[in-house]
Formats: C-alpha cells, structure tokens, sequence
C-alpha cells in the first residue's frame, strides 16, 4: 500500500471527535483490520518550543499517522496532520512504543459513526 491509498484509508478518521489517543486507536483498529503492520507510540511532539505531551500518534510504512497534533499546538501547516512521510516531518516527535489494542468491531462501528 502506497502513501495516498495509507491516507486514503485512514483520513475519514479525522471527522471523529477523539483526542490523541481515541483518534490513534480508531488508526490502529483500521489498519490491523487490513492487516498493515504499525507501531503506537506515546510521548510528546514539538514544534517551536511548543510542546503537546503526552501525546499519541502510529507509525506504518515509514509514515507518521497524526490526526490531532494540530489540535495541540496550532494550525501552522509545519505540524503534521493525517499521513505524513516520515523524511517530510518537520516537527521533532519523541517517544516510545506502547501496546493499544484495536477495538472490538461493535465498538468501532459506533465510534466512527458518530
């Protein structure tokens, strides 16, 4: 899967209402459900001294998947917002890798309905 179908897949995501780590747990569920490896992280994402900590965001095929860092520090369009190369980040994301589940598929369906 290339990077506009990864977006393609993933960007209805962001009309959900979650925070940073509901919206990465909506990311999670869709991705296992296509069964495309990925990595949870959590810790803090900063771009010119602001800082959004503790942060969640996933990491899939060389890509950073964040649909809320814009929530967090502004909308300057230097912060990354949905699917983002990763060589294409120009805000400094530090963190480490932390196990979320995805959803079962009941309660997924709820969440992005509404």
């Amino acid at each position: 899967m290339n990077d506009p179908q990864l977006q393609n897949l993933l960007d209805d995501l962001d009309a959900t209402q979650g925070e940073c780590d509901a919206t990465s747990r909506l990311v999670v569920t869709r991705l296992a459900q296509k069964r495309i490896p990925y990595r949870v992280m959590m810790g803090q994402v900063e771009l010119d001294g602001k800082v959004a900590s503790p942060h969640f965001w996933v990491e899939a095929q060389d890509c950073v998947i964040d649909y809320r860092a814009r929530q967090r520090l502004g909308s300057d369009q230097r912060v990354p917002h949905g699917v983002v190369r990763r060589n294409a980040v120009q805000a400094q994301y530090k963190g480490q890798q932390v196990v979320i589940d995805p959803l079962p598929d009941y309660i997924y369906e709820l969440l992005i309905k509404r």
